[in-house]
């Protein structure tokens, strides 16, 4: 079988090639058609992603708006003279690193035990789960006195 043989062949009134050719060309159509509709959803996914975006940033600037309001000196100085607050003193100034021992040393007041179960959503919904770091150690056991009265 030659060359020619493979152009001029005909099945059913068609040439093999053109059969081949319009496979080809039905193929590449429906490739085409199928990756513009998932570019066309992946757009769309896009859009919605940058708009999420833009829309956090909106909220960002307008919470630091509101820190910065917050934080101003003159009002913070207001509320402290309407509660009534004094400048720390001296002696009660403190390391950041020192705070945990502090809160380790201080004993934290325990809540009465009630009758009634708490929900776990109510829990949860107070504060942050305890950490091991948390729980604040027993307090010291008193010193010993020695017979006369003295402290060993």
């Amino acid at each position: 079988m030659s060359v020619a043989d493979v152009f001029n062949r005909r099945v059913r009134g068609f040439r093999v090639v053109e059969v081949v050719g319009l496979g080809i060309l039905l193929s590449l159509v429906t490739s085409v058609y199928l990756a513009k509709t998932f570019a066309g959803s992946e757009r769309q996914e896009i859009g919605r992603i940058e708009q999420e975006i833009e829309q956090e940033g909106v909220r960002k600037r307008l919470l630091e708006a509101e820190v910065a309001h917050l934080e101003q000196p003159r009002r913070i100085e207001q509320l402290a003279q309407m509660m009534q607050l004094q400048p720390i003193a001296a002696d009660h100034e403190i390391a950041e690193d020192a705070l945990i021992d502090v809160a380790r040393r201080r004993e934290l007041p325990r809540a009465p035990v009630t009758a009634e179960p708490v929900a776990a959503d109510a829990l949860a919904a107070d504060g942050p789960e305890a950490l091991p770091d948390d729980v604040p150690p027993p307090p010291p056991a008193a010193p010993a006195q020695s017979p006369a009265g003295g402290v060993r």
